[in-house]
Order: structure tokens, then C-alpha cells, then sequence
């Protein structure tokens, strides 16, 4: 494997086409990619694991999303609407997670400006774990 390999966890409780969809995009790109059904577990939130397989040099997310659009940026918002996307009368996962064997996580939710995903692709995860602050409209680690 040379590049970026991805496996995305959804959980079986949501409609698949979203998952399916964020699979053909990546794959798409030239991304390895993996989509499996996971149980959703008794009071925990609906959220979708997107686990990056491969170390890379590069921070992970803009080496990534680079393959699927010109701004990797842009790259990345689409693969998370894709995931986002709510069918009719279904309910959407609640947050997305990127996580890197290393540890490193940084979590999406669906109301994030566009500088979020913009700051997103240049973050250096390594073994932290990330949320957006809306206040100061920064990625911080928590």
C-alpha cells in the first residue's frame, strides 16, 4: 500500500447509502477504501469512524482529501456532507471522526463553517484529539 488507506465504521442503525456514497468518492480519488456496518451501542451517540490506515508525512487530512479535489479542503467538506446526508424521513450520524493509529482524532459535526474545514486539512493530529471551539472559530486540542 503506498497511499492513504481508509476504513470508515457506520453505524448499522443509519441508512448505508451515505456510507456508500463517501466510499465511491474516496475510491474515486484512488483511496483504498473500506466501508464496514458496526452495532450502534445502547445510549452512545450515532457517529461515523473514519480510521486512516497508513501513516503519512503530510498532516493526514490534507494528504488525503488532496487525491479527491483540488483544495483538499473542499475535498473534505464533500466527503462529509456525503456522510452527513440525511435521507428523507432518516436520521444522520451525529459527528464524523478521522482517527490515525497514532491516536490522533479530530471530530466533525454537520454545522461547521467552511474555516473549519479550510484550518482542518493543515492540522498536525499526532496523538491529539481535536474538536472546534465556535467561540474562537479554532481547531483545539482537548
Amino acid at each position: 500500500m503506498t497511499g492513504p488507506a481508509v476504513e470508515i465504521f457506520w453505524p448499522s442503525s443509519l441508512p448505508s447509502d451515505p456510507a456508500e456514497e463517501g466510499q465511491d468518492l474516496l475510491r474515486h480519488a484512488g483511496v483504498d477504501t473500506q466501508c464496514m456496518s458496526v452495532p450502534t451501542r445502547r445510549g452512545a451517540a450515532e457517529v461515523v469512524l473514519v480510521l486512516v490506515m497508513t501513516a503519512v508525512l503530510d498532516p493526514f487530512l490534507r494528504s488525503l482529501f488532496q487525491k479527491v479535489a483540488e483544495d483538499a479542503h473542499k475535498g473534505l467538506k464533500a466527503f462529509t456532507d456525503r456522510l452527513f446526508a440525511a435521507r428523507q424521513g432518516t436520521p444522520a450520524p451525529q459527528g464524523v471522526v478521522f482517527e490515525v493509529p497514532a491516536g490522533g482524532r479530530v471530530t466533525f459535526t454537520p454545522d461547521l463553517p467552511v474555516g473549519a474545514y479550510e484550518q482542518a486539512v493543515g492540522l498536525d493530529v499526532r496523538d491529539q484529539r481535536w474538536s472546534w471551539d465556535s467561540r474562537t472559530a479554532m481547531w483545539i486540542p482537548s
